[in-house]
């Protein structure tokens, strides 16, 4: 078994014709102070099974820590895989977990911890970065507002 992605998106979602659709990927959230509670985030997951895992019942457990150890959530679950999807294609399972209203209580980094039948597959690293300082008044307040988009080689 194998983690092919893990990942935090602001949206995320499986269509009916089973395409994941991920939007918004990052690893980093601003906050001008702390505590600091996120309104939502996805945690996007594709898991890759061998032959002999499918038909059966798995663990899933996910843990978000922050850079002392503290657990600031935990969710359990299961999951199976029913047969092969077609002669040499591995199957996969996509899970989305949506985490909403999540308070951060310190700066730094913070680590989602996903485990599969107790074994630690892969880890996410998230960091919750101060807020930046607004520029001066007379400069530009964004890389963007620097572009010269009527200029030579404008689009």
């Amino acid at each position: 078994m194998k983690i092919l992605l893990a990942a935090l998106a602001d949206c995320a979602n499986i269509s009916r014709e089973g395409k994941l659709n991920v939007m918004g990927l990052f690893n980093t959230i601003h906050a001008a102070q702390v505590p600091f509670t996120h309104p939502s985030l996805q945690l996007v997951l594709r898991i890759s099974l061998a032959l002999a895992e499918v038909d059966r019942e798995h663990e899933i457990e996910i843990r978000c820590m922050d850079e002392d150890g503290a657990e600031l959530f935990k969710v359990e679950g299961q999951f199976s895989v029913a047969g092969a999807p077609a002669p040499g294609i591995s199957p996969t399972f996509d899970h989305i977990v949506g985490v909403h209203n999540m308070t951060f209580r310190k700066f730094g980094g913070h680590t989602f911890a996903i485990f599969v039948n107790r074994d630690l597959k892969q880890t996410i690293d998230l960091e919750v970065a101060r807020l930046p300082a607004q520029g001066n008044a007379d400069g530009p307040a964004t890389d963007l507002d620097a572009l010269d988009l009527d200029g030579p080689g404008a689009i």
